[in-house]
């Protein structure tokens, strides 16, 4: 038997019922909910239903084509300019590269200093290598040394040394090598900070090829009998100086190999320093200063290969270029406007100086800037144990044009000298259109059949065809020729029509293409 609370009986029971209302009223409203949609949606179908439907009018105005309508731009007197962009390095125009010798009296040629670091600017009398513990001493000249020369010589050799030696000791041209030039080439070594050879007083040799006598320090001697040729073989390797001798490389009196023209006997004396200039001992440049590009050789190596590479001369810049701009460069007029952008020459303009390409031989097409180097002669140094030489680079190159198949323009600058090897940007003005000429976008010029050209131009809604000659075309636009004194600059051109019966290019029918 249990005993209930009469109290919590009564008050569970209304509990339940309001539950159970709760649940009835949310029936109804998802029923509404569910009506309301149904409502909605079918309202919906028949609004899609009717916007779908159309009569016959509207059915056949859809399907019309759109009324005319054209696609126009303004005729320009702004000149039309065609550019050549391309990107070069900065070098000197003239390339000499220096190669070492067996200096008289030692056994081996061999690089025991390299004073002249990359960079570096070099004067005259300037050592540039020491070989075999002796110097080879920088001087300006046209041509390599090709003998040793002593007192008493005579030639354009010696000229070209008195040349070299007159703006450092006053010493006079007369192409003799007299007392005054035997005193400058020792004064010439002092400042180098070496001896000056000597010869053994009086020569007894006619021809001057051979130093008679022995120089007194580095070993250097200048044996009788038969001397080297010396320097930069020149002229097919004959060894004969440029504009100098007989031409046929004779031997003088005493069978010594000189060709530079007779000497003449000092008299007899003690020997002087300075008596003698071994070819070896001296590297001819035609431009200085110069500066030293590269240094190919290392101390303790052979001597008898090239040393290191100077660059004289002016700047010039070296563009690689593909065959076509080769071709459209070669054709260059005379006044185009040649402009350097990003680069040490901003702003400048400069000229084209040559073009290089395997087909053009040594020398490439120069167009009318002379060569760099000594004279444009590309000489090159002795092998073995020969003496000191030079190899000179036409136009600032190698002498040898574009190698591998490359095509390379040189243009030449105004202004100051820039660093070597500096980025530089060059525009090409390629073609230009004249005074007087209007420019259009090349889909406002049409051509028939028959090669013909007009333009459209449109005002007040009335179009008339012009006729015209198209000077030249490039990206995008037209340089134009008016043949009717109508056109001008400002007036509204037709590029593209559409909806037109014929869609024509011509008010008349005639129809025309896309120029």
């Amino acid at each position: 038997m249990s005993l209930e609370d009469p109290d919590e009986t009564q008050v569970g029971r209304p509990s339940a019922g309001r539950a159970t209302d709760a649940r009835r009223r949310s029936r109804r409203g998802l029923v509404v909910a569910a009506v309301v949609l149904v409502l909605f949606g079918s309202s919906g179908s028949v609004w899609w239903i009717a916007s779908q439907a159309r009569t016959p009018e509207q059915r056949a105005a859809d399907a019309a084509a759109p009324p005319p309508s054209q696609i126009t731009a303004k005729v320009s007197d702004q000149q039309l300019v065609e550019r050549m962009e391309l990107t070069g390095k900065v070098e000197t125009a003239s390339r000499t590269t220096i190669t070492g010798g067996r200096p008289q009296g030692t056994d081996r040629a061999v690089v025991t200093a390299l004073p002249a670091a990359a960079g570096k600017s070099l004067k005259a009398g300037a050592v540039v290598a020491e070989v075999s513990g002796r110097p080879v001493l920088l001087l300006p000249g046209r041509f390599p040394a090709y003998r040793d020369l002593k007192a008493g010589d005579k030639g354009p050799d010696v000229q070209q040394l008195q040349r070299a030696l007159q703006p450092l000791y006053g010493t006079a041209v007369n192409g003799t090598y007299g007392p005054a030039t035997v005193e400058a080439v020792r004064k010439l070594y002092v400042a180098a900070g070496y001896e000056a050879p000597a010869g053994q007083g009086q020569s007894t040799t006619g021809g001057g090829g051979s130093a008679a006598g022995t120089a007194r320090t580095g070993g250097a001697a200048a044996a009788g009998g038969t001397a080297p040729r010396g320097g930069a073989e020149t002229d097919g390797g004959t060894g004969t100086a440029p504009g100098g001798g007989d031409g046929n490389g004779t031997q003088g009196s005493g069978g010594s190999g000189g060709t530079g023209g007779a000497s003449t006997p000092p008299a007899a004396g003690p020997a002087k320093p300075g008596e003698v200039l071994p070819a070896a001992e001296v590297a001819y440049v035609g431009t200085l200063p110069a500066t030293v590009v590269q240094v190919t050789a290392a101390v303790g190596d052979a001597a008898d290969k090239p040393l290191l590479v100077l660059g004289s001369g002016g700047r010039q810049v070296r563009a690689v270029l593909s065959a076509d701009q080769r071709t459209r460069l070669r054709d260059l007029p005379a006044d185009a406007v040649i402009r350097f952008g990003t680069g040490p020459y901003e702003g400048r303009e400069g000229t084209l100086g040559s073009l290089d390409s395997p087909s053009d031989g040594k020398n490439g097409d120069q167009q009318g800037g002379k060569s760099g180097g000594q004279d444009g002669a590309a000489t090159a140094g002795t092998a073995g144990a020969g003496p000191a030489g030079t190899a000179a680079g036409n136009g600032g190159g190698n002498g040898s044009g574009a190698e591998g198949g490359r095509h390379e323009a040189l243009f030449v600058p105004t202004g100051a000298e820039a660093k070597e090897g500096s980025t530089q940007q060059i525009a090409v003005e390629l073609r230009r259109s004249p005074k007087g000429s209007l420019t259009v976008p090349v889909s406002a010029v049409w051509t028939d059949l028959g090669g013909s050209s007009t333009v459209t131009v449109t005002e007040g809604g009335k179009e008339r065809n012009i006729p015209v000659e198209v000077l030249f075309t490039h990206e995008g636009l037209s340089a134009v020729h008016a043949l009717d004194e109508n056109l001008a600059a400002g007036q509204t051109v037709v590029l593209v029509r559409r909806g037109s019966p014929a869609d024509s290019g011509s008010e008349d029918g005639s129809g025309g293409t896309d120029g």
